[in-house]
C-alpha cells in the first residue's frame, strides 16, 4: 500500500470535510485574502471617485490624503502602478510628462483630439513629451504572484500575447499612462496621466516585457464600442 499517498487523500478529504485543524487553516488563509482583495478594492474606488471630483486641488489633496496612505501601506506592494498614480494625484502639480516647451501650435499639428472622447478624460490622458495624444500603458501585471495577468479587456492577453494594432482595449481599473515604458519599477517623473475605468483606447504598438516582466502598449483614447461599453470603476 502506499501510504505517503493515502496520507496525502486524507489531508485533502480532512480540509473538505472541515475538520477543524485542516479546514481553520485554509479558511483564514482565503479570509485573509479576500478581506484584503475587498479592502483594496473600495479603497482604490474611493480614491479614484475624490480624483473626479471636480473641487480646488488643495482641498481634492485634502480628501485624498488619509485615503492614499492607507491604500499605499496595505495595497501598494500589491498594486505599484495605483500606488505611483495615487501618490502622484497629492503632488502640487499634475504629473504631466509634456515638457513646457512644446508649444500649442505643436499640439494642435501633432494629434489632434480623437472624436467623440470627451475632452475631461483627454485631459487625464495627457500628451506625450512630443505633443501627440498618445502614450504608454502596461497590458499585463509585472508584480509577484500576479506575473501575466491582464489589466485591460478586449483581447486575452498575457505575458507572451500581444494584440496587434488597431485592437480597442478597455481597462480593468483606472490604469496609468506613461511618456515611455516602465522597466522593473515605476519612475514617477514619466508619469503622464491616466485612462479612466469608464473609457478605452486603440493600440498602436505593443512591446514584450524584458526579463518575464510586464507588456507594454502604445495607446490612445477613443471611444468604447458596444462590445466594451465603459464600466464604472
Amino acid at each position: 500500500m502506499n501510504f505517503e499517498g493515502l496520507g496525502k487523500t486524507v489531508q485533502i478529504a480532512a480540509a473538505v470535510l472541515g475538520i477543524p485543524a485542516a479546514a481553520a487553516g485554509t479558511y483564514g488563509v482565503y479570509q485573509t485574502y479576500f478581506t484584503n482583495e475587498v479592502a483594496c478594492q473600495k479603497l482604490r474606488a474611493a480614491i479614484v471617485s475624490t480624483m473626479e471630483r471636480n473641487v480646488a486641488a488643495e482641498a481634492k489633496r485634502t480628501l485624498l490624503r488619509k485615503e492614499v496612505g492607507e491604500f499605499v501601506v496595505k495595497c501598494g506592494a500589491a498594486d505599484p502602478d495605483a500606488r505611483t498614480l495615487f501618490e502622484a494625484a497629492l503632488k502640487e502639480e499634475p504629473p504631466a510628462a509634456r515638457p513646457a516647451a512644446v508649444s500649442a501650435a505643436n499640439v494642435a499639428t501633432k494629434s489632434a483630439a480623437p472624436n467623440g472622447v470627451p475632452p475631461a478624460v483627454l485631459a487625464a490622458f495627457g500628451r506625450s513629451p512630443g505633443g501627440e495624444v498618445r502614450g504608454w500603458v502596461a497590458l499585463t501585471r509585472g508584480d509577484a504572484g500576479r506575473l501575466g495577468e491582464a489589466n485591460f479587456e478586449g483581447f486575452e492577453l498575457s505575458a507572451t500575447a500581444l494584440p496587434p494594432a488597431g485592437t480597442v482595449l478597455r481597462p480593468k481599473l483606472v490604469m496609468p499612462v506613461w511618456s515611455e515604458p516602465q522597466g522593473g519599477s515605476n519612475d514617477e517623473t514619466k508619469l503622464q496621466g491616466r485612462v479612466p475605468a469608464t473609457g478605452c483606447v486603440r493600440v498602436v504598438s505593443a512591446r514584450a516585457g524584458t526579463e518575464g516582466k510586464r507588456t507594454w502598449g502604445e495607446v490612445v483614447p477613443v471611444p468604447c464600442p458596444a462590445h466594451l461599453m465603459a464600466k464604472s470603476p
